[in-house]
């Protein structure tokens, strides 16, 4: 089963260095789709209204596989 990599940016850049085992890449894919959401719950902007959050997925060769986003965006609509 091979390894994947998932390397979180949410303002910083978190690399992943252990990997997780996935069947194939459409597992890998599924994994990463499925995180974003979870960081975002504890990632919500506290200093300004737009957050993007990124995970890049890369195989055993540290060639990159695939790049699921979530982008969070706040408007103001009194003041």
């Amino acid at each position: 089963m091979p390894v994947y990599y998932f390397d979180i940016n949410d303002g910083r850049n978190e690399r992943d260095e252990e990997g997780v085992y996935c069947a194939d890449l459409q597992a890998a894919v599924l994994q990463a789709k499925k995180s974003l959401p979870t960081i975002a719950a504890d990632e919500v902007p506290k200093d300004g209204e737009r957050q993007a959050i990124t995970v890049l997925v890369t195989d055993e060769d540290g060639k990159a596989v695939y790049l699921a986003a979530l982008a969070f965006t706040g408007t103001w609509l009194i003041r």
